[in-house]
């Protein structure tokens, strides 16, 4: 064993563990000691140990000469965990009696565990791929020559053998058998059996356990891999059809990362692949393919190339497509006048059904009956903004102007997101015809109905290309103030479906949009969040504070959400205001009596710290720390923080 390595380890403090894993975790690491078992070090002085919890996890641990902690473990947490924290602490006691844990045969099959555990789309650590010795693969060149070496009869001995003790061998087996005898019917018989049973039970995990269950399709797969082998597409397209509704049911059912969604995809590959050859025409084909995506919410097919992701069919294939996709567009029910419900499953699917034949549209050459089409779904499916951009495309701006503010009346209240994008396409149309006092007007109105420091300075943007940021910047901090709209000749006024007249001194144009209600959510003015937002923006220090103290007397937990970014704004000007802002917080965060308020604590005081010291009143610093410690001896974990501060380390050994 290298002596610098447990040098290493030996001179570790609690505060090197608990930077590296947290406190929490360190606490339980304390109390896995006693579960470590068969401790070894690798020829490169890691730390290989079994550690019991929930299950038996391999735990490999590695320190560098400087004293910085590397895991990689079997458990669900991956690394720093808490059993690295005992493999770490385990290995101290060790060095204290003087009784180093013996080396790590290279065969070891904790190696093994830890290499698989290893997930290949990460980033793998070099360190500790280092102490994982390469394995050697199985010879399967040397079965497969064996294999070919032994006489027909011993080879068939064999199979029989295996067909006995391995289900999947003997089906597989028995369905070359039927495919010789060209027994069809009962072959899709057995499937159509087989897809009822996978399909019957969704999939699940539990990776804190590692436990789960994941629907087997490969057996499926194979069968109709078989299927399709000896000509029959229709009838894999069929079966395919039934897989289809049963397996993205199951997909959706199941409580899992995508598993099961993916056993069903590479299932449907060999449905796609027949469907290709089937004799379905190719708009047959096409319409299948659409039919499985609105199936298919989740985007299990999303990596199979399917017919619509083929751009190679004239139009004349497309055309009776949109036909077929138009008339079930007709038939498709239509939504209550009177519903309450703003999105619906039905409309969901209605929206979906339509976006295909806009598709199909396109592609038959019949651009011409899309916008028909949206004016006609705007009152099923909302699909205002879809429209617009279609109407501008098309260069038709008046009637994408009218359709906007028809979309922003009807959406406001119960779809604002619709409305916000309404206008935004608005707005667009402005700054393309370079209407630039309406671009600022526009968004005036998007900072009044959603103040905040972005739309202030999308405002201010804008305004100070037409000149009138001096003027409409104190309007905008007068109306975070007082709630008093500047653009209005009415503020207070509120006519659903009107527009408003602007204020005589306003000094952008008015929008023409109407004014609708809506549930305003910001209706407590001064806005003082806002204003102190903006007061750091413009680096007012004393603005911030003014605000800040405004602020915390409306709310409380304003000391919580904005006190530490007001401290920061105003520490150069105002220092003594800041370390007493910092000092609010952590009697707030040490109140808590949590691991949690302890740390956040404690970042506060490094921040009081170096301002501090920063303006020469370091002693004053110091007799603070005291007091804290002082304050908190009852509190272990608290203490703890502050020894960290105060420069103290607590060696382990």
């Amino acid at each position: 064993m290298n002596p610098t390595i447990v040098s290493a380890f030996a001179k570790l403090a609690w505060e090197d563990l608990k930077d590296w894993a947290g406190d929490r975790v360190v606490r339980r690491g304390k109390s896995y000691t006693s579960r470590v078992e068969d401790l070894c070090l690798t020829t490169d002085g890691a730390l290989l140990a079994w550690v019991q919890g929930g299950d038996r996890y391999a735990t490999l641990v590695r320190c560098t000469a400087a004293g910085k902690l590397s895991s990689t473990c079997t458990c669900p947490y991956g690394s720093s965990c808490k059993h690295a924290v005992a493999a770490v602490l385990r290995f101290l006691d060790c060095i204290q009696l003087q009784r180093l844990p013996p080396p790590a045969e290279a065969d070891d099959e904790r190696f093994d565990e830890l290499a698989n555990r290893c997930d290949p789309d990460e980033e793998e650590d070099e360190d500790l791929a280092a102490a994982i010795p390469p394995r050697r693969k199985p010879g399967d060149d040397a079965i497969r020559k064996h294999l070919l070496e032994l006489p027909k009869n011993e080879l068939v001995d064999l199979l029989m053998e295996g067909r006995d003790v391995i289900p999947e061998l003997r089906q597989r087996l028995a369905d070359q058998a039927e495919l010789k005898e060209g027994n069809v019917p009962k072959m899709v018989a057995a499937i159509r059996k087989e897809i009822h049973r996978v399909t019957r039970d969704p999939g699940w995990q539990n990776p804190w356990k590692r436990e789960g269950y994941t629907p087997d399709y490969s057996h499926l797969t194979q069968r109709l891999s078989n299927l399709l082998a000896i000509g029959q597409a229709d009838a894999v397209v069929e079966l395919g059809t039934e897989l289809l509704k049963q397996g993205m049911n199951q997909a959706a059912c199941s409580n899992d990362e995508g598993e099961t969604g993916r056993e069903v995809a590479d299932a449907l590959k060999v449905v796609y692949r027949a469907l290709a050859r089937s004799s379905l025409a190719p708009g047959q084909q096409i319409l299948w393919d659409i039919d499985a995506h609105r199936l298919d919410p989740g985007g299990i097919l999303d990596e199979i190339s399917g017919p619509l992701a083929q751009d190679n069919q004239a139009a004349a294939v497309w055309s009776p497509v949109a036909d077929q996709l138009a008339a079930r567009l007709e038939d498709f029910p239509a939504r209550k006048p009177d519903s309450p419900e703003v999105y619906t499953s039905a409309k969901f699917d209605r929206e979906r059904l339509m976006n295909w034949l806009l598709l199909a549209l396109e592609k038959a050459g019949r651009k011409s009956e899309i916008i028909p089409v949206l004016e006609r779904e705007t009152k099923q499916t909302d699909c205002y903004l879809a429209l617009v951009r279609r109407l501008i495309q098309a260069r038709r701006r008046q009637d994408a102007r009218a359709w906007a503010l028809k979309g922003i009346e009807a959406t406001a209240g119960n779809l604002p997101g619709i409305a916000t994008e309404l206008q935004g396409e608005l707005r667009n149309l402005a700054e393309k015809e370079k209407n630039l006092p309406l671009v600022a007007a526009y968004r005036a109105r998007e900072f009044f109905v959603s103040p905040g420091l972005e739309s202030f300075k999308s405002l201010q943007a804008a305004a100070t290309q037409v000149k009138v940021w001096d003027v409409v910047r104190g309007m905008a901090l007068r109306f975070l103030e007082t709630g008093r709209r500047p653009d209005r000749a009415n503020p207070a006024g509120k006519r659903k479906g009107k527009t408003q007249e602007s204020a005589p001194d306003w000094p952008l144009p008015p929008t023409g949009l109407p004014e609708v209600e809506t549930d305003r959510r910001r209706n407590a003015f001064p806005d003082a969040s806002t204003l102190i937002d903006i007061a750091i923006h413009e680096k007012r220090p004393a603005d911030v504070l003014y605000w800040f103290r405004l602020r915390v007397g409306q709310n409380g937990l304003a000391l919580t959400y904005q006190g530490d970014k007001v401290a920061e704004a105003v520490a150069d000007a105002h220092p003594d205001d800041a370390i007493a802002i910092w000092k609010e917080m952590i009697a707030a965060e040490t109140a808590t009596t949590n691991q949690a308020g302890y740390q956040s604590a404690g970042r506060h005081l490094r921040k009081i710290k170096q301002v501090a010291v920063h303006i020469g009143k370091e002693t004053e610093w110091q007799a603070y720390l005291e007091s804290l410690c002082l304050l908190n001896k009852r509190r272990p974990r608290m203490l703890d923080v502050l020894t960290a501060l105060a420069g103290r380390r607590t060696p382990i050994i």
